[in-house]
This record gives C-alpha cells, structure tokens and sequence, in this order.
C-alpha cells in the first residue's frame, strides 16, 4: 500500500519529539482563527468566567457544555494568556494524548513499534484533528482520546480501568455514548461486568461535585445531558447522514424519534449478533466493531453535528493503516468529515452535508459487511476446537 509505505520510509523512522513539535507549529498557525463557535460559546463563557472569580465562578450556570469543560475555562482564566490560544492550548494537549494512545492501542494489537509510531504521526497531523483543536477550538480529541483508552485497556483485560476511561469520555462529552454499542457486545459476553459499569454514574457524581459545593443546582447538573439534547431542534446539523436531506432548520419530531429508534435497534442488533455467533471481541475485531458504534449510531440519530463523527474518523485512520486486509474506502470517513469541517470553519455552502451523506452511506454499507463476516472466522475457529 503506498500511503503506507510512505509512511514508513518517510516519517516513520522519525523522532517522535520532533513529530510532536512541528505538529505543534502547524497548529501555532492556526492560533489566530477564530471560529463561530469560539465567538458565540467559548468566548462569552470563558468572559462570564473572569468576570465572576475564575475558578470561584464554578457555582453558577455558565454555557451548556458538561461541567468538566467549564472548570478547565475556569482555571484558564487564572493564566495570563489571550483566551483564544490557553483554550486551544488544552485542545493541543487532548490532541497529544489522542495520539498517545492511538500509539498504545496499536502496539496492544499489532505489536509494531513502527506501525504505532506511524498512527501516533497521521493522528497528529491529521487535518480533522489539527483543525478541530487548532482552528475550530473543540475539544474533541479529549474525550475521543478517553474514548481510544477505553478501547485500550479492554483489549488489554483491564475492564475496570476501561469504564473509567470510558466515564472521564462521558463527563466531557455525551457523544461518547456512541460507543455503547461495542461495550453492551462486551457485557453479553461477560467481559464487562455490572460491577465496572458502576464506574459511570460515580465519575459522573465526582465530577460533579465541585459544582454542587461551590453553589449550582443538583437537579440542574444531573440533568445537564437532558437539557443538551433539547438545545438543538432541526433533524440535521451539518452531518452526512440520512437527515441532511431535509431543510435546514427542519424540525418533525416523528421523524426524530424513528431515527433514536433505529439507533436503538442499531444498537441491540450489533450486540446479540456478535453474542449469538461468539465472536471474539479482540484485536482488529475489537477496532470494527468500535467503528461500527462509532458510525451508525450519529448516522442514525437526529440532530447531529459534523464533528459528531470525530472518533470514527480516529478509528478509520487506525484501521487503514494497520489491518492488511482493509482497502482505501474507509478513508471516506475522515475525508467527508474535513470537508465538512472545512464548511463549517469556512461557510463553504458548496459543500453538502446530503450529497456526502452518500458515500457515507456506502461506507457505513461497507462496515457492516465487515462485522457480518465475522461470524465465518468465528465459524472456522469453533470447527478447528471441535477437531
């Protein structure tokens, strides 16, 4: 595979600091951008921040970002920097660490010291995610790298260190339920047991806490996802997927509950699937079945941003590099997500988020062919013990 070998001949014999570095500079570039989302939410938040103590502001209800987020915008306004580069500076860090433990779950799987170093390099410099941290000032790379933990230490049996990786993803961003699917395959097989799923709700109170204490409602922060999910009415925003084909702003309730049905279904069926042809969730089956989740699930549901497929894109990127058996269709995922990206950071109305829906649909075809085909290697290896 050229891309590849490119790569390895290229970049992955290369100092990883000095990777790290100039995927830093890249994003210094990129410091000055300042994007919607940064002048309509973070900036009047990290000032709502400032102006009522920093840190000791943590007790009143500022924006509609999980708690955990707002703290880190709390601290930063202790730091004499522009708010604009100390919020994307942490966003840099949740780049690194993305990275760090794509390199880990790679090296679990393949045990390839240059494989990993490879992935560690194209998830730096990966436009999705050097522009979602340097341009946009998201921080989707820090729950996605919590997310990317999760699946590191379930592929190396540490189940209660997963779920917890698993809950810091979750007290960052809801999306990181999109992983649900794979970790519900995981508990029919047993490998995840009620007992580490309790790690979720209790994160979820611990980091909650500090919110509580200083002032701010209990009923407001235990229904704070709650009322995430009735901010945004219209079926789509700005995603690739079957809704992007309605108007914008177009609001039908009927519709959005068909599409949380079939998610709902999406979800069930993956699971009793892998459970009923015990398939072993392991190695690159673990990392398909991951993407599956990571795919269907905002393929399926309504109101979904563009970015909502940030760790599919991550996943993607690690599946077409490392499996030897996986062809360039999978990139179609990270290329329909950049040049969403690119219309959002850009106002680029040329590019339609329906029109991307259809490739993105032949992909999302593609995976699931994938999963099905499981079950004749799960086949083949029950034949072999039954011999």
């Amino acid at each position: 595979m050229g891309i590849r070998k490119f790569y390895e001949n290229i970049l992955g014999n290369r100092s990883l600091l000095c990777i790290t570095i100039l995927a830093c500079i890249v994003r210094v570039f990129l410091l000055p951008v300042f994007s919607g989302d940064y002048i309509d939410y973070l900036h009047p938040w990290f000032l709502e921040l400032k102006e009522n103590g920093g840190v000791a502001a943590i007790g009143i209800p500022v924006g509609n970002y999980m708690v955990s987020y707002i703290y880190i915008l709390a601290m930063l306004t202790h730091f004499p920097l522009p708010d604009i580069i100390s919020i994307k500076i942490v966003s840099f860090i949740g780049d690194i660490v993305l990275a760090i433990y794509c390199k880990k779950l790679v090296m679990a799987i393949w045990e390839n010291v240059r494989l990993s170093n490879i992935v560690y390099t194209t998830i730096l410099l990966l436009p999705t995610v050097f522009l979602n941290s340097g341009a946009w000032a998201q921080c989707d790379a820090i729950y996605t790298a919590a997310l990317v933990a999760c699946l590191y230490y379930l592929q190396t049996e540490k189940p209660h260190i997963a779920m917890i990786s698993f809950a810091v993803s979750f007290v960052f961003k809801l999306q990181a339920v999109f992983l649900a699917p794979l970790l519900l395959t995981l508990f029919f097989q047993k490998k995840i047991k009620l007992r580490h799923c309790l790690w979720v709700p209790l994160v979820y109170v611990i980091t909650i806490f500090p919110a509580y204490a200083a002032g701010r409602s209990l009923e407001d922060l235990l229904l704070l996802y709650f009322n995430q999910v009735g901010t945004y009415k219209a079926l789509s925003m700005n995603a690739p997927n079957f809704f992007a084909w309605f108007p914008a702003f177009y609001e039908n309730t009927a519709l959005a509950n068909l599409g949380i049905f079939l998610a709902a279904i999406i979800m069930m069926g993956v699971a009793y699937y892998v459970k009923k042809y015990k398939i072993e969730v392991k190695g690159s089956t673990l990392l398909w079945i991951a993407l599956f989740s990571l795919f269907w699930i905002p393929f399926a549901l309504p109101h979904m941003h563009e970015r909502y497929f940030f760790p599919a894109d991550i996943i993607s990127m690690i599946l077409f590099l490392c499996d030897t058996k996986e062809t360039k269709k999978i990139l179609i995922i990270p290329t329909c997500s950049l040049l969403l990206t690119i219309r959002f950071l850009t106002g680029a109305l040329w590019i339609s988020p329906a029109v991307l829906s259809l490739p993105m649909f032949y992909v999302g075809i593609y995976i699931w062919k994938k999963v099905y085909r499981m079950k004749e290697n799960a086949h083949n290896i029950i034949s072999k013990d039954d011999r």
